[in-house]
């Protein structure tokens, strides 16, 4: 194939784009204009990273076309439904071909440009459901990165690591200018810079230790819990620096799948985001089946505790070196005893959380007077975890304590405990999940009382105007709904609650969604459409909803003439949506907006479960908004379609949820 090289010498020998069939030539085609050789000779210099379409048969290679273009001048390869495959432009208007773009159902998600025109290549981008990635690249490899995204920046990592590609590894991990870009003195970061030095001995160790992998295995996602925000002023940065700390990458086997019992992942201690790009502070620790955590390397200071140790302490000049030393510790605990945290015992888990509090003492001891509280509700959500375990009896009365000690913290240790009360109760064997639940929602309702005007009484009351429309009690969930809205209304939980408002009166309004599918149409439903049209709110990860895809698109195909179905993916990812749908092709218009749950798309309308479908009629008025399958979809349908039932079964006159 002709890929670099070929692509190299047709920048370099195209000249005038009206010679397109010598350039081709000159690239190595046997036949010029062919859109067939070309599909087949130009492919991404990071290909393994580019996933994009190539008619798979002869008979649909035969029916693609090329096409000229102008604004800007270039060529087209269309297949033979007239969806763009590839597109090679002169963006610069200098004559040659400075471009290379790759489409995935019609929609651009790959593109390598020679930016500068010196005639080579020097940019990777990945866009739209392709990712967000801009890779800087020499000599058809990547050397670095003008934007990448901390799940990105894990998708890098295993490749790295599977392909054993150490300058691919190095362009995410962290350099020491680039925490003397961010503000932190060379002196401070001596160990990183000796470990950057020593990154091959370092990766060859980490390789050894993995189990299940090979050159077959693949990313398949990074959990991060969220990240922290070290602020500017905290020790003299050039800017807020955000960070996560004690991250996860999970990777599917060499055989394709995921098994957590045959396969290592990665714990990664520290990330930092570096202008648009997140990096690895140092390498990851390995976790192996089972649990059992691999012997790191020597470790690198974290970038916090390197902060707040050039910080000077409230009232003093100095660096705190008792706050470096207390921050390490809690990290070091942390690393240490994450098999615990994950052990699914119960006693395991108590002991994990008991043991953190006086690791949390002493960072709080240490820290600048605006801290104290971040580490004394880790205390608080330590201390509750550990009670809602049921092996750590003293819990709720030490909790109690606390409060009483401390009154800044009172309606955070009551809300956690409320929380922590809940859960152990319902795990009691034997119990009376109604009156758990009664209990619960009493509880809510006297914290609401005691602390009416909390910084956790927006999410208090969500909870009760949640529990309640799942009760079926919609009038009781419209009153907390709208106390959101009047008391808290700049809080997310205050925007949601006008939206489930919105959702529980839609009945007979117009329905207001627009956005964009994964495709790249623009989907607007406020108009008319002349048809029925269901619009289901589902995810990947919801089950019931992710099971039902397959009866929605033989529903829509079944009734094509009387309804249309556009489904709203509330992945919280791309990447998410984009792993489900390779292994599960859905046909069906998909609107996507990344955020999940509380992204736009479901804040809008409230969306509390999933699947949330709203029916809309041939007028454009929502007529049911309680169907939740495609059975109960064609059910309704069918009724909506009987005269004898028209204006009896709306969505207020069926059963509630």
């Amino acid at each position: 194939m002709a890929t670099a090289h070929g692509r190299r010498r047709w920048i370099r020998m195209a000249g005038s784009l009206g010679t397109v069939a010598g350039a081709l030539v000159a690239a190595g085609t046997a036949r010029a204009q062919d859109p067939q050789e070309i599909l087949k000779s130009f492919k991404p210099t990071q290909a393994t990273s580019a996933e994009y379409d190539t008619p798979a048969t002869p008979e649909e290679l035969a029916k693609c076309k090329l096409e000229k273009v102008t604004k800007p001048n270039g060529w087209v390869v269309r297949d033979g439904q007239g969806r763009i495959l590839r597109k090679f432009v002169d963006s610069r208007g200098t004559g040659k071909l400075n471009q290379w773009s790759y489409y995935q159902d019609g929609f651009e998600v790959y593109r390598e440009s020679d930016t500068d025109g010196d005639q080579k290549l020097d940019e990777a981008r990945w866009l739209n459901s392709g990712g967000s990635r801009i890779a800087l690249v020499r000599g058809n490899r990547i050397v670095g990165w003008k934007r990448l995204s901390a799940e990105e920046a894990s998708h890098v990592l295993v490749k790295a690591l599977v392909t054993k590609d150490l300058p691919l590894l190095e362009s995410v991990m962290v350099r020491p200018e680039d925490l003397a870009a961010v503000g932190i003195p060379a002196e401070s970061t001596k160990k990183i810079a000796e470990a950057s030095a020593n990154r091959a001995a370092g990766v060859d160790a980490l390789v050894k230790q993995l189990v299940g992998w090979n050159d077959k295995t693949t990313w398949l996602r990074f959990d991060g819990h969220m990240p922290f925000v070290i602020p500017a002023d905290a020790g003299g940065l050039s800017d807020d620096l955000l960070t996560y700390e004690n991250g996860v990458v999970f990777v599917n086997g060499g055989d394709g799948a995921s098994d957590p019992t045959k396969t290592s992942y990665l714990q990664v201690p520290e990330m930092i985001r570096v202008a648009d790009t997140w990096k690895f502070v140092s390498l990851p620790r390995v976790i192996n089946p089972g649990g059992a955590e691999q012997p790191a390397a020597a470790e690198t200071e974290s970038i916090r505790s390197i902060v707040y140790r050039n910080s000077a302490a409230p009232g003093g000049n100095g660096a705190d070196p008792a706050l470096d030393a207390a921050l390490k510790a809690l990290a070091d605990y942390d690393t240490k005893n994450a098999a615990s945290l994950s052990s699914g015992n119960r006693q395991d888990i108590a002991r994990y959380h008991v043991s953190r509090v006086p690791v949390l003492k002493t960072v709080m001891q240490s820290a600048p007077e605006a801290d104290k509280i971040v580490y004394l509700r880790q205390i608080v959500d330590s201390l509750a975890a550990a009670s809602q375990t049921g092996a750590y009896e003293d819990g709720f009365k030490v909790l109690d304590k606390l409060a009483s000690e401390d009154p800044s913290i009172a309606s955070y240790v009551a809300f956690r405990k409320i929380a922590a009360e809940f859960a152990l109760a319902n795990e009691e064997p034997g119990a009376n999940l109604i009156k758990v639940q009664r209990d619960w929602m009493a509880n809510l309702e006297k914290f609401l009382t005691d602390y009416p005007k909390a910084a956790e009484a927006p999410e208090a009351l969500q909870q009760l105007a949640s529990i309640n429309e799942f009760n079926a009690d919609e009038d009781k969930a419209k009153v907390y709904y709208k106390r959101l809205v009047e008391q808290f209304p700049e809080t997310e939980s205050g925007k949601k609650a006008g939206g489930a408002l919105k959702r529980l009166e839609i009945v007979g309004q117009q329905l207001s969604l627009k956005g964009k599918t994964t495709t790249g149409q623009t989907v607007d439903l406020s108009r008319a459409s002349g048809k029925h049209v269901a619009v289901v709110f589902w995810a990947s990860w919801a089950e019931p909803a992710r099971k039902d895809l397959a009866e929605l698109t033989k529903l829509a195909a079944s009734r094509s003439g009387d309804l249309e179905v556009v489904t709203v993916s509330l992945d919280n990812s791309a990447e998410d949506l984009q792993a489900f749908l390779k292994a599960n092709p859905v046909s069906l218009p998909i609107v996507f907006e990344p955020g999940g749950m509380e992204g736009r798309l479901a804040t809008e309308f409230g969306i509390i479960s999933l699947p949330t479908v709203f029916l809309i009629d041939p007028s454009g008025k929502v007529s049911n908004r309680l169907v939740r399958t495609s059975a109960e979809i064609a059910k309704q349908l069918d009724r909506e379609d009987d005269p004898k039932s028209r204006g009896v079964a709306t969505g207020e006159a069926q059963p509630k949820r």
